[in-house]
């Protein structure tokens, strides 16, 4: 099946899950920890992957699943066809607020991202992409605003982490900057620099289902994704990771490299 196709299925099978999500939210969540108290999961992230997994499955049984909640047919490697989930991106958000969160699906071959899709389920703002075929957002064309966006003259994001410990001089870049705004879904945080609504958007430990539908929106506009020392992702780690445009990315790799030199 061409990625045509399979981007059609993708963008069937987020609208599902996001109603399921909507109704869902008519009842009361069940929300349980994972590796630490603040890292959680409710009963709707774990009923949303399995859908999506059951929709791969049915109508692509030989590929491969990597996705957040885990269960049957979790992957080590990434050859041959993959599909990565995030079922509800912004976790947190979503059990405190019922806002901010989104449905993360990409599609990956022999590690090269094919096809990503984000939706902002509670705006109903849909951005997908298909390798070489450019960014559509709510199915028409779309163009990133700016071919750069310097630290100067824009907001940025930047996790708890970063900020707290003030590591790369975080608050030196914040000073340059006209503001930070942080709303805590990767998902979302990656849509907002592509609305050019950011200039640039970096954390700590981003697990691939964070990234990878990012990367196939990225990779069709004039913006830079990677690890904050500038190589290039791990979709089978956590990585340390910026979004940004051209200018606002080199001034974060300067403040980046400042603070390694000095042993930070």
């Amino acid at each position: 099946m061409d990625l045509n196709k399979r981007a059609q299925l993708v963008r069937q099978w987020v609208y599902q899950a996001a109603d399921q999500i909507h109704e869902g939210l008519k009842n009361p969540l069940i929300v349980k920890t994972k590796s630490n108290p603040k890292d959680l999961v409710t009963n709707l992230d774990q009923s949303t992957e399995k859908f999506i997994r059951s929709q791969i499955k049915t109508h692509f049984p030989n590929d491969k699943i990597l996705g957040e909640e885990g269960g049957q047919g979790q992957i080590d490697n990434l050859q041959g066809p993959v599909w990565i989930i995030d079922p509800i991106d912004g976790t947190t958000n979503f059990v405190c607020q019922h806002n901010h969160f989104a449905i993360m699906v990409a599609f990956a071959l022999d590690g090269d991202v094919q096809l990503g899709a984000i939706y902002d389920v509670m705006n109903d703002d849909y951005f997908s992409a298909v390798k070489g075929q450019g960014i559509q957002r709510n199915g028409q064309a779309y163009q990133v605003p700016y071919d750069d966006l310097a630290i100067s003259e824009s907001l940025i994001a930047l996790n708890r982490q970063i900020l707290l410990d003030d590591r790369y001089h975080a608050k030196d870049l914040v000073s340059q900057s006209l503001g930070i705004r942080y709303n805590g879904s990767a998902g979302l945080e990656i849509l907002n620099v592509l609305k050019g609504e950011l200039s640039l958007y970096a954390a700590l430990a981003l697990k691939p289902w964070d990234l990878a539908a990012g990367v196939a929106l990225v990779n069709e506009s004039p913006l830079k994704l990677t690890q904050l020392d500038g190589q290039a992702l791990n979709l089978m780690q956590a990585n340390a990771s910026v979004i940004a445009y051209p200018s606002a990315y080199q001034t974060f790799r300067d403040l980046y490299d400042r603070s390694v030199q000095e042993g930070d």
